[in-house]
């Protein structure tokens, strides 16, 4: 009679941990689609797309939307929705399209002119960027994303923070407002 051992157990953060993954992985898509349906235009009744126009500034009574919707962010909102379309690509897409995201949020930190708690996420977003492109230095350049175990990117100091940090959670829906401002035509 063999001895019947038990079942091996699961990884205390493995529902944690996915839960984190698909809210970042959720965050890219939302971002991608702003980003896709927002630049995709608008057709007026004679059936032409107007040229797209400059945004100008809105007030807002929200605290954690940005004080104006500038072109400086256009890059972030572009990089952001190249990292969500990546995220169906290979491990070099996706490399490439998180070297532009870092390279977009490095270039406005430190952030002013948006609320606290906006720039602290900002900054928490750059370190995770960092340690997301280390992660992926690691991996087979013609990997598919969807071939990599999600505990390679949710094991991550900065992924496991971004779950719970408010300040990340702040900058992240200030982006999703501000890419949506900042290319409506």
């Amino acid at each position: 009679m063999h001895a019947s051992t038990p079942p091996a157990p699961r990884p205390r953060f493995l529902v944690p941990g996915i839960a984190i993954a698909a809210i970042i992985v959720a965050v890219c898509v939302i971002v991608g689609l702003a980003v896709v349906w927002n630049s995709s235009g608008t057709q007026d009744a004679a059936g032409t797309t107007p040229a797209a126009a400059e945004p100008t500034p809105t007030p807002t009574s929200s605290a954690s939307a940005p004080s104006t919707a500038s072109a400086d962010y256009r890059e972030l909102c572009d990089a952001n929705g190249a990292a969500a379309q990546a995220k169906q690509g290979t491990v070099a897409d996706d490399l490439a399209a998180t070297r532009r995201q870092s390279a977009a949020i490095r270039a406005l930190l430190p952030m002013t002119g948006v609320p606290a708690e906006v720039a602290a996420g900002a900054e928490v977003f750059a370190a995770s960027t960092d340690e997301l492109i280390g992660v992926l230095e690691g991996l087979g350049p013609q990997t598919q994303i969807a071939d990599v175990p999600v505990e390679t990117f949710t094991n991550t100091q900065a992924m496991q923070a971004v779950g719970s940090d408010p300040n990340y959670q702040a900058f992240i829906g200030w982006t999703i407002e501000t890419c949506g401002l900042a290319l409506a035509g």
